[in-house]
């Protein structure tokens, strides 16, 4: 069990207890609070750890780190650690009590708008072909091997990922491949954390109502590539993928101190995509290599884009020194991803498609790809969620009603907004369009029942926006949801429709 003096490597603070107190753990949140623990006491969006500082001494903690002083109404000395910037002391504290488990494990990072979640998975696929074993941490879930685990964050806080790369050195990982997001860069929960590879995917307009405006967002995500460097003591490559199709790419590349691999399909870069065939099974496409020539894939994944993130997965292994045979098998040999272009087939005759699209240009990226390969109607149902950015909900609206034949509004996080509001922003953009092809059901399993019951042979159904998610939040509830399984139970119940007539 370490002592405090020894978790306090690197941070400058005022101590008002032992340096050779035990300790038993790291905690920011007061309900995870256990008998001989230190507690971060994080300022929120809502709520200011400050404000739990007697729960968490009765329940046993140890020692309170603040960014101020604190009264007491008995006059005690409370047992504070006093800092400067209480994320940035949660971090070290964390890789001090982990024992610095980054430091141990190649670490490649993906940030980008859009195609984190499906490059994670084609890099775990293209390296585990390769030989290695592959953790990876990212929206849908953390795993390594076969052992799979829930998660909360696209990019976990510093304390349950310090405790999640810990687990992963211990299961002997080679690799750890990480999501991570703009709110993770600024919020210094990767701190800690050296990563060798960094991947850029894109930059759209995305979570404005966090960075205010598209420059600091780009700034947030640039940090990734900022301190990448070539100067600390690992034993692993250093380099930075950057697609080259994104503008903000090309700004990034002048930024960055370690070699950069590019990667695009409309533009010259060290990886593109050539004689791209779609069609409702998966994609097809020559990989050119600008060293190591020309290689046909047969992908099982639909769409351009993520064409674009087969080529940053290929870029980063290529960085490792994989073979592009190897890598070309783990790109063919891709399973399903969770909640991305997703199908629910159960025999039906038009095709039912889940994926996360949340943005107007997720959205119009996924609808593009579907009018490429239907030949019948384009059905799309889709919400935005509560208490987030306001002004890409026309967007969407115009995208979505601009590029189906018929929109169901519906509900997806709604959060502390009320459902029927969000819906009206939403319906702004679809009055942009000159076209009245919507319909506004704010339930969203009537909702996607009706998109189901509407459908004819050969058309494609889009349910959008919450893709693997297995819940939905409204403000005084979180109930269990999923579009998959809902899709699944409304196509059983048409299934028995067809069967009586």
């Amino acid at each position: 069990m370490p002592r405090l003096k020894e978790l306090l490597k690197g941070i400058t603070a005022e101590v008002y207890l032992p340096l050779e107190t035990k300790i038993t753990g790291i905690a920011y949140d007061s309900r995870r609070i256990e008998r001989g623990n230190i507690f971060v006491a994080c300022k929120g969006y809502k709520d200011d750890g400050k404000n739990y500082v007697s729960q968490v001494l009765g329940k046993g903690a140890v020692a309170i780190v603040t960014d101020e002083k604190i009264s007491n109404a008995t006059n005690t000395t409370l047992p504070l650690i006093l800092v400067s910037d209480t994320r940035d002391a949660l971090a070290k504290l964390a890789t001090n009590f982990y024992h610095n488990p980054a430091d141990k494990l190649l670490l490649i990072g993906v940030t980008g708008t859009n195609g984190k979640t499906t490059i994670t998975y084609l890099l775990e696929s293209i390296l585990a072909t390769a030989g290695q074993k592959v953790g990876v941490v990212g929206t849908v879930n953390y795993r390594l091997a076969k052992k799979i685990f829930p998660i909360s964050l696209t990019t976990p806080e510093s304390v349950d990922l310090q405790k999640i790369l810990s687990w992963m050195k211990r299961e002997k990982a080679n690799t750890v491949v990480m999501e991570v997001s703009s709110h993770a860069l600024v919020q210094k929960r990767i701190q800690g954390c050296i990563f060798d590879i960094a991947i850029f995917t894109n930059l759209t307009r995305e979570h404005l109502d966090f960075h205010q405006t598209m420059e600091e967002y780009f700034a947030a995500k640039t940090k990734l590539f900022t301190e990448l460097n070539t100067d600390v003591k690992k034993k692993f490559p250093k380099f930075a993928i950057i697609n080259f199709d994104c503008p903000w790419g090309e700004r990034l590349i002048n930024l960055v101190k370690v070699p950069v691999i590019s990667y695009g399909i409309k533009k010259e870069a060290n990886f593109r995509a050539d004689e791209i065939k779609l069609n409702k099974n998966g994609s097809f496409f020559i990989l050119q290599s600008s060293e190591q020539g020309r290689y046909p894939v047969r992908f099982p994944l639909l769409g351009k884009y993520n064409i674009s993130n087969a080529l940053a997965a290929t870029s980063a292994a290529y960085a490792l020194g994989i073979n592009l045979k190897k890598i070309v098998h783990g790109l063919e040999r891709i399973k399903p991803i969770p909640g991305r272009l997703e199908r629910v087939d159960l025999g039906q005759s038009f095709t039912v498609i889940i994926d996360y699209a949340h943005s107007d240009d997720a959205l119009a990226n996924v609808l593009a790809t579907l009018q490429e390969i239907c030949s019948g109607r384009i059905i799309t149902v889709f919400g935005c969620g509560g208490d987030r950015d306001r002004s890409k909900r026309p967007r969407m609206g115009e995208v979505a009603s601009r590029l189906s034949n018929f929109v169901f509004i519906t509900t997806d996080n709604p959060r502390s907004e009320d459902p029927q509001r969000i819906a009206l922003d939403i319906e702004v953009g679809t009055h942009r369009t000159g076209k009245n092809n919507y319909e506004v059901i704010l339930d969203r399993y009537e909702a996607i029942k009706k998109a189901l019951y509407f459908a004819q042979p050969d058309d494609f159904v889009l349910i959008a926006g919450k893709g693997h998610e297995n819940y939905q939040i409204f403000a005084d509830r979180t109930i269990p949801f999923s579009d998959k399984e809902v899709a699944r139970n409304v196509l059983t119940e048409l299934k028995g429709k067809w069967k009586r007539s």
